[in-house]
């Protein structure tokens, strides 16, 4: 792991420590604190005030990987990168070979030195040594609030399993850290998938046990973690791993708190940030340059400023329900120019949304924050692992959502499913529902992996079985710990 010893040496800047405290705040202001210097990690993590920076620090990784300063790392993200190459996702841009890392994952012709692949190993591993300096540092400072040094500590739980869990579904088993690395300890090889799981799992638990809820802190909160996400994040890691137990444990602790469904027309504009149902986001700011996403511009057609990737593919459209208002909540057409034409409008800027072109930090730094987890994925997954067993309590769950996207529509747009349906149909009820529902938020091609779709769905894409199911590991990566990482199946 000599990229993670690479990271240790460098110093930790001030300057990044403060640009990212933007993400943790309601309002996205500045915090007014002077920034003198570059503070190294043996004279850090002295004081309370060193903590909290520390924290902030370990946030900076997530939003990189959707941000306007590393141009790899946004098109590598989930959004992009993770649903390219599905039946959702087109690649898009200019031409055929606009974004070669991006075509790469489109035609399942990814090497091992896809630069997206190199990117996504090395921001989340950043983030895994942030996390582990706040681990590792935090217990011996003396804090007067004892209960926050708790909270700073559970957070930083949630930061590591979040980034391993990018990993895992990445790449599989990963090299796992749990501190801050010494001379002679950084080629460290893979753990199982398996493990690295297992990893994860622990972190979430210690995350859940100590993290308090957004409901009972102040606005400014906003942006940590707190333990709705913890518990939505392990819903999530859970089904990935097809322990539907799990699903349906954490789901009904998640479900003790105070979130409701939100009017699906305005979760993605200004006034859906951190909504009811908004169960984690990442925070965005467009106020100064390197603070905001860079999806808005990723996504909007070239003739309006962008550069028209991830362009809806027709097999998408087509599975909407005749009337669902979900579909221009999510979808808008711009004619003329490479690709499909159909654009992702949940990550976009006026006129197809109300956030507003960036005039800060060039087109790709926009306020729209990155919605993560959103209740009603949590009610689809509770609902897909108790179908089986309890099928009337998941129609009922799978109907909060429909309901919830009818609105104020007669109750023939996106009827209830009947109470009756189990078995089978239900099941594909709900696949039907997480796409529709959940469309170009960067879950498809993890779903259709993990219920066993992938081959008969992707593989007229080009997908193959048993080698396309995760990504190679880097080629510098391999290089760089001397061949005692593994490869994949690449």
């Amino acid at each position: 792991m000599k990229l993670y010893k690479k990271i240790k040496e460098s110093s930790i800047l001030f300057s990044v420590l403060v640009m990212a405290t933007t993400l943790v705040s309601c309002d996205k202001d500045y915090l007014d604190v002077g920034v003198y210097g570059t503070p190294e990690v043996a004279s850090f993590y002295k004081t309370p005030t060193d903590a909290e920076q520390g924290l902030t620090a370990a946030y900076s990784p997530m939003r990189e990987m959707y941000g306007r300063e590393n141009f790899l790392a946004s098109t590598s993200c989930s959004l992009l990168f993770g649903d390219i190459g599905t039946d959702d996702l087109l690649k898009g841009g200019a031409r055929s070979n606009d974004g070669p890392q991006l075509f790469d994952k489109e035609t399942y012709s990814l090497t091992t030195s896809n630069t997206a692949v190199e990117a996504i190993w090395k921001v989340n591993y950043k983030g895994i040594l942030y996390a582990n300096l706040v681990l590792n540092k935090v217990p011996d400072i003396v804090f007067t609030d004892a209960n926050r040094k708790k909270e700073i500590l559970a957070e930083a739980h949630f930061l590591r399993a979040y980034y391993y869990y990018y990993m895992v579904y990445t790449f599989g088993g990963v090299p796992l850290i749990d501190k801050v690395l010494e001379q002679g300890e950084y080629d460290t090889p893979r753990a199982t998938k398996e493990a690295t799981y297992a990893f994860i799992e622990n972190d979430l638990k210690a995350a859940i046990l100590d993290l308090p809820s957004r409901f009972t802190k102040p606005t400014t909160f906003l942006g940590h973690a707190d333990k709705g996400a913890a518990l939505g994040l392990m819903m999530r890691v859970s089904l990935y791993q097809n322990k539907m137990d799990q699903v349906k444990t954490y789901g009904e602790q998640l479900f003790l708190m105070p979130y409701v469904l939100a009017d699906f027309s305005t979760i993605f504009r200004q006034e859906g940030e951190w909504n009811s149902g908004s169960i984690f986001e990442i925070n965005m700011s467009s106020n100064a340059n390197f603070l905001g996403t860079h999806m808005p511009n990723m996504m909007t057609p070239r003739s309006k400023g962008g550069i028209g990737f991830g362009q809806i593919q027709p097999s998408l459209r087509n599975e909407f329900e005749p009337n669902d208002p979900r579909f221009a909540a999510s979808f808008y057409n711009v004619a003329g120019g490479y690709g499909t034409e159909w654009y992702n409008k949940k990550y976009s800027w006026a006129p197809y949304s109300n956030y507003s072109k960036p005039t800060t930090g060039g087109n790709g730094n926009s306020a729209n924050n990155i919605r993560v987890i959103r209740l009603s994925d949590a009610y689809l997954m509770y609902a897909e692992a108790i179908y089986k067993n309890d099928p009337g309590t998941a129609v009922i769950y799978v109907n909060k959502v429909r309901k919830r996207a009818r609105g104020t529509q007669p109750i023939t747009v996106v009827p209830d499913l009947p109470a009756l349906l189990s078995g089978d149909a239900l099941r594909d009820a709900i696949y039907h529902e997480r796409r529709v529902e959940l469309a170009g938020e960067g879950l498809r091609f993890q779903d259709l992996i993990r219920t066993g779709r992938a081959k008969t769905i992707l593989g007229p894409l080009g997908f193959i079985e048993n080698k396309n199911e995760i990504m190679p590991i880097p080629i510098s990566q391999v290089q760089l710990s001397k061949n005692i990482l593994t490869q994949n199946n690449y």
